[in-house]
Formats: structure tokens, C-alpha cells, sequence
């Protein structure tokens, strides 16, 4: 019997501490009815994706001088439209969530105080609080400076304090590198994926868009040709002799897998939808974390008995050290452009590959490289070989 179509999606996500929280959307349209988090139970959304489905027909637009009237125009505004793809959807995601609340609120309404506790809920998830605030202040604008709308006079979300998020600085250990792949060796398409995002210094939604037609070849070397979603900048990206060992066995397909023009493809060979392509990136982490946790183990011929506590606790810490816990994919990035540094490439050279600014890479060697004393050690050892 066929499942009956409702108007409620409902989506759940399992947090650190085991806890599961759900996530309820109007079906059509994608836009967010609410939370568990916020007090709303499955019924209570199913309820509302309901009163929505009724009201659609009747819907003919927001009310004017509402708040959703402001986000309507600014979507369809040159502001939002000559942006990179990229940046579009991030600012989608972001104002639909507000038009959840806001939908039909006067845009005079939009206080200060009410910007306020929409950024003191997101106190847990600071980068996204702050990313959402930062969006209201371009819709804001755009109603100030461009629709004019009477009595608007000041931004309600300018110069609101942001939370302090202390940027990442993780960076892959060679280790590291080796025992993930080594984790994926049975899955050609995870260990293409990774070599692809180290090897390329590129963002992982680029490099799961990489498609055969991408790569070239100029004076015995494979190239990949792309336009970063999120900058619309063009890159030629040469590919290192590692990635193009992957980039050789491309064919290789994993058991049940289906062959694709994409680099990197799901295993019915299309473009990976980005949760599940982090949910194959983590079954392989979590390999990769047991093997490592197995391998210490054995070399300290076991942990210390229960009642050595203080000695066993050191132990697990240790081994945590050299576990991928706290490695991202995105971090790869990071790690390949330290590499290049480490490897002898000016910062001209690294901004042609990764697509930053010159100004932008320069800022990240200060950050990373003066803490690495393998760049040092490197330094001397071309010292000692000048006469």
C-alpha cells in the first residue's frame, strides 16, 4: 500500500551526546516549519504543513511592507542575483529561515530587540547564528538604501556584537593522511574524494561538481579546469603526481558502484547529495579511528589496568592525539596549502592554485606556518648548503 503524501518533511540528526533532534519543513517549498529543539512536536508541524497546504491557494504573495515582501524583492534584486551560485544558496537557506518567523511581520517590526533573541537562539551554533545575522543586515540594507521603505531609517541588526568563533587550525599530519586512505582502500571513490580536496586546495562542493570533460592534458601533465561555485573565480589546477595515481584508476569501481562522468560519484553513479557524501567520509573515519586505536594499543601491549586510572587516562590521550577526531574535510584545504609552503611555493603560486586573494593566502601562512618547526628546520638545511 503507498505511503500517503503529506505536506510535512521531517528530518533527524543525531547529536554528540546521543540525543536526536528533528527538524520539520514544508514539503512544497522546502521552508522550515520548526524544531524539536524549539518545543515542536511532529504533530504539532504535520498541523501546521497543513494550515500551510490550505492557505497556498489563497497565498498570492506577502503582505506589503512585510517583512517577506522585503525578501521577495531583494531574491529577485541584481544585489542578490549577481552573486556566486554558492553565496545565492547560502543566502537562501538563511533568509527562508527568517521568513519562517518573520513572513508577514511588518518590516518596521524587525527591532533591535527581536534581531537580538534570533541570534542568542543560535548560542550553540555560533557560526551560523552569525552567518544568519550577517544576511539580515544585507536584506536590511537592501530595504534602507534601494526600496527606501518610509520610517526605515536604521539597520536593527548593524554593529550587534558577534559571537567569538576561534577559526580553525587543524591540520593533517602525514599519518594521518595515510591511515584514512588506508581505511579507504576499498573504496576507490572516498580515496579519489580525498586526494581531489588535498591535492587540488579546492572546497569540497567543487570538487564533488569535478567531471571528467574538467581534466586536460598540457606537456605531460593532467590539469583540472573549473569555476569555484562560490567565487565564479577560474582555476587551472595541475594535479599532483599522487592525485593523478587516483585520478589513473578512476575506473576502479568499488563493489555494486556505477561508472560516471563525475570524479567523484555516489555509488549509483550520480552527483553525491552532500549528507550522504559526509556520511560515507565519516563510516571511513570511524575505520580509520579503530585501526589507529588498535594499532597504539597493541604497541603499549594493552591499557593500563582500571585501577591505574591516572595512567590509563593518559593513555586514552594519547591515542586520541593520533586518532582523526577532530579532522574535517575541509581542513585538507588548509593542510594542502601549508604543504605548498612547507614545499617551497611563493604565495603568488599558492593563490593561482587554491583561488584566494594574494592578501587572503598570506594571512593563513601567518597564521599556521610560524608554528611548524618542520618550515624551519627546512629553512636551516637550505642555509647549511650555501657556501
Amino acid at each position: 500500500m503507498p505511503r500517503p503524501v503529506t505536506a510535512l518533511n521531517t528530518v533527524s540528526k543525531k547529536r554528540r551526546d546521543g540525543t536526536v533532534e528533528y527538524f520539520y519543513y514544508y514539503r512544497p517549498t522546502g521552508l522550515p516549519i520548526g524544531s524539536s529543539r524549539n518545543g515542536w512536536t511532529k504533530e504539532a508541524a504535520r498541523q501546521r504543513a497543513a494550515e500551510m497546504l490550505a492557505s497556498e491557494g489563497r497565498r498570492s504573495g506577502p503582505p506589503a511592507g512585510s517583512f517577506g515582501e522585503v525578501c521577495v524583492l531583494y531574491l529577485n534584486s541584481p544585489k542578490y542575483q549577481d552573486r556566486a551560485p554558492r553565496t545565492r544558496q547560502e543566502y537562501r537557506d538563511h533568509i527562508e529561515i527568517m521568513r519562517a518567523m518573520w513572513e508577514t511581520v511588518p518590516v518596521l517590526g524587525i527591532t533591535r530587540k527581536v534581531v537580538r533573541a534570533l541570534h542568542a537562539s543560535y548560542a550553540d551554533r555560533r557560526w551560523r547564528g552569525n552567518a544568519i545575522l550577517r544576511t539580515l543586515r544585507l536584506v536590511m540594507n537592501f530595504a534602507i538604501h534601494e526600496l527606501e521603505v518610509p520610517g526605515l531609517t536604521r539597520n536593527p541588526a548593524e554593529h550587534m556584537a558577534l559571537y567569538e568563533t576561534r577559526p580553525r587550525d587543524q591540520v593533517w599530519s602525514q599519518a594521518q593522511i595515510d591511515a584514512f586512505l588506508a581505511a579507504a582502500a576499498d573504496q576507490p571513490a572516498m580515496r579519489r574524494a580525498f586526494a581531489l580536496l588535498l591535492y587540488t586546495v579546492q572546497r569540497p562542493s567543487d570538487v564533488l561538481s569535478m567531471a571528467r570533460p574538467m581534466l586536460f592534458e598540457r606537456n605531460g601533465r593532467v590539469w583540472i579546469r573549473l569555476q569555484q561555485a562560490k567565487t565564479g573565480a577560474l582555476v587551472d589546477v595541475p594535479c599532483h603526481a599522487r592525485l593523478m595515481a587516483e585520478l589513473a584508476r578512476i575506473d576502479m569501481l568499488g563493489e555494486g558502484e556505477q561508472p560516471s562522468p563525475l570524479l567523484v560519484a555516489s555509488p549509483r553513479g550520480k552527483a553525491w547529495l552532500y549528507r550522504n557524501f559526509a556520511r560515507a567520509w565519516d563510516r571511513v573515519r570511524r575505520r580509520a579511528n579503530w585501526r589507529i586505536a588498535r594499532h597504539e594499543i597493541k604497541l603499549l601491549r594493552g591499557l593500563p589496568g582500571r585501577m591505574r586510572t591516572a595512567d590509563r587516562e593518559k593513555a586514552k590521550e594519547t591515542i586520541r592525539q593520533r586518532m582523526l577526531a577532530d579532522l574535517q574535510r575541509r581542513d585538507l584545504r588548509r593542510t594542502g596549502m601549508i604543504q605548498l609552503a612547507i614545499a617551497g611555493a611563493t604565495t603568488p603560486q599558492i593563490a593561482a592554485l587554491s583561488g584566494h586573494g594574494i592578501d587572503r593566502i598570506q594571512k593563513i601562512l601567518d597564521t599556521y606556518l610560524p608554528r611548524r618547526g618542520d618550515v624551519a628546520l627546512g629553512g636551516v638545511k637550505r642555509w647549511e648548503t650555501q657556501r
